[in-house]
């Protein structure tokens, strides 16, 4: 900030431009009315101090704005714009009068996402509804065939009809699991708990996204967030994601095992593992992608084309690289599902585990050796990325110009956080946990008896919250030395990860603790299993919430709170007819088309990620609704 205090760039900012701003939406609304969204540079023809004032607080690119580039929702026809070509002179002369009073001028960089009348139906969306009622048909044919199964006697058996029942599929989501001596699942109950809360870790870290790339009447809310602790710590949050990369990697090992006292794991059937991963993910993931780009004139707002016909448009474009699961690797700067990354990585992790199963099942003295060069190699490339690129260790805290944009030039996204090689240590610590769960339960062997092992148990959270803390360093006015950003990059997640396996063990190993009770508690059993559907859908319903505001949004910590609560609420709500039409069908398809009774599926939700892994049907009711 320079030689200016905090009072005195206050005070200069009531007397400049605002950074954003709306013309009256509902004052444009005439059958020729257009409104666009426009970007634009200030100038001054003569000296302007309050121009010198905002370049130099601009320079600080890491926590302020450019407030050189102002935005504005405009009603271009109100300036004479009726025709295409005539908006950008249009748009010119309606910010020039806004800008007169503050005796600067602008110019027009951009007029964009301008509202056209709404479109026939387009082909996507026609193909959606069709599909969407021939859904609906099978799934009242399934009912009531299901219901009236007695009477019904040659489809009581089918499953292929049953897939999409929707009383099978309710039964399957509100099944309360009875704890058995001889259930290997019974002590993994705590699982529930942990999605539901990771869950909505995801969703209030996207809230603060969600304002930062719409247009809010006070920025400097956002840049005082990177001077407060709480909220620092929160920019380095997304090192957390960790936590489900661990249960993934759990999971697919742990029942692994489980299959291998039976049955020996073949190649062929890693593959249908990933097959099954597959059909675990993509239809709910697609569908949440083909709504997108099939409706995009759901609602209307000043800000309606910048932040969902715009997520449209980039959809069409991207969609087949979601299909692929490579998405993780594209150019940034595009919004189609963003948050859907975790995906792609969590997809190529499983690849990873299956080859990595065929290799610990075979030669179990591997197991050790294999996850240290795995994981001492992530830790090499992370450390090495950091150190030539010159990297910050903290994910989220960059320039907010570079994050409206969908992090669009972020060297940080792309070569530190997205790849999969630096997300390895999550998943690592998960395939540990789940041989050495496993082999206590083979052994007998009591965790929650050992002393030093209760200890370090209560202190594991603690130690990966001082760990998330210790980023907050890196974001003070004065920059550290290259080499801690490297140390703590190389580190950072793989603290996490092993502070958190840790936890996770003790709480399967029965360690004495409220939180590990609160987290069993049977009510999560219902929202664990929606979490999926609502990883999905939540940041359209966050992105639809904010662009049908007609005014300009206001960010404070009531109303992130006010957004966190409707976006979970309505995520949860969306999610159930989600879950019951589109997740749990196509699963028992699956499972239909594997040969029914004969061999089931472990379906297990992982909040974001879920993890399929194909063992034998130990019972009829240990299948998609367990763990």
């Amino acid at each position: 900030m320079g030689q200016y205090g905090k009072y005195r760039v206050a005070t200069a900012f009531a007397e400049a431009p605002p950074l954003y701003a709306l013309d009256e939406w509902s004052q444009c609304q005439r059958p020729n009315d257009v409104y666009c969204i426009v970007h634009a540079a200030l100038k001054s023809s003569a000296p302007n101090p309050l121009l010198d004032l905002l370049l130099e607080y601009s320079a600080d690119t890491q926590k302020h704005y450019n407030r050189t580039l102002v935005h504005r929702g405009v009603c271009v026809s109100r300036c004479g714009g009726r025709a295409p070509d005539s908006w950008r002179r249009a748009a010119q002369l309606c910010v020039d009068r806004g800008l007169a009073r503050y005796e600067m001028q602008a110019e027009v960089l951009a007029v964009e996402w301008c509202n056209k009348p709404v479109p026939k139906m387009s082909t996507s969306a026609f193909a959606f509804n069709i599909t969407f009622l021939i859904v609906l048909l099978c799934t009242t044919l399934a009912t009531g065939l299901h219901v009236l199964g007695k009477f019904c006697g040659r489809f009581q058996e089918n499953n292929y009809i049953h897939a999409f029942s929707l009383k099978k599929n309710w039964e399957a989501l509100t099944h309360i699991r009875a704890k058995k001596a001889e259930d290997r699942t019974q002590h993994l109950s705590s699982l529930e708990g942990i999605r539901f809360l990771g869950t909505l870790g995801v969703i209030s870290t996207h809230v603060t996204i969600v304002y930062v790339y719409s247009f809010i009447d006070n920025p400097e809310f956002i840049e005082g967030l990177f001077d407060h602790i709480p909220t620092q710590m929160a920019f380095n949050s997304p090192i957390w994601m960790q936590v489900f990369f661990s249960i993934s990697g759990f999971l697919t090992a742990f029942f692994s095992l489980v299959y291998a006292e039976t049955s020996t794991l073949t190649f062929g059937k890693c593959v249908l593992s990933l097959i099954n991963r597959f059909i675990r993910l993509t239809p709910v993931a697609m569908a949440g992608i083909w709504f997108t780009v099939a409706y995009p004139r759901l609602g209307a707002g000043p800000q309606w084309q910048l932040l969902v016909e715009r997520e449209s448009h980039d959809c069409a474009e991207r969609w087949w690289y979601h299909l692929l699961y490579v998405h993780n690797h594209l150019t940034l700067g595009k919004f189609c599902m963003g948050h859907t990354w975790y995906l792609a990585v969590d997809m190529q992790l499983h690849v990873l585990g299956s080859i990595l199963l065929l290799i610990f099942l075979r030669w179990r003295g591997t197991v050790a050796p294999v996850i240290f060069v795995l994981l001492t190699g992530s830790i090499l490339s992370t450390g090495l990325v950091a150190h030539f690129y010159n990297l910050s260790p903290i994910i989220t805290a960059q320039t907010p110009e570079i994050v409206k944009n969908m992090f669009k030039g972020s060297t940080l996204m792309t070569k530190l956080y997205l790849p999969v090689w630096t997300n390895l240590s999550g998943y690592l610590f998960g395939f540990a946990t789940a041989f050495i769960f496993y082999n206590n339960q083979a052994k007998g062997v009591k965790l929650n008896e050992i002393k030093w092992f209760n200890i370090l148990f209560h202190t594991t959270l603690t130690l990966a919250l001082c760990t998330t803390l210790g980023g907050v360093a890196f974001l003070s006015d004065a920059p550290l030395p290259r080499w801690a950003a490297v140390l703590y990059s190389s580190f950072d997640r793989v603290l996490v990860a092993l502070f958190f396996n840790i936890f996770l063990l003790g709480c399967f190993s029965n360690c004495k603790s409220v939180l590990r009770d609160a987290l069993s508690w049977r009510g999560f059993n219902v929202l664990g299993r929606l979490s999926y559907s609502v990883f999905i859908v939540h940041f359209i319903i966050m992105r639809m919430t904010v662009a049908s505001n007609t005014q300009i949004g206001h960010i404070s910590f009531y109303s992130m709170i006010s957004l966190l609560i409707v976006s979970s609420a309505l995520s949860y709500l969306v999610a159930i007819p989600v879950y019951l039409l589109i997740e749990m069908p196509f699963i028992q398809l699956w499972k239909a088309g594997l040969g029914g009774s004969k061999t089931n599926t472990v379906h297990n939700q992982n909040s974001a990620p879920t993890k399929l892994t194909v063992v034998k049907d130990r019972s009829k009711r240990n299948g998609a609704n367990e763990v």
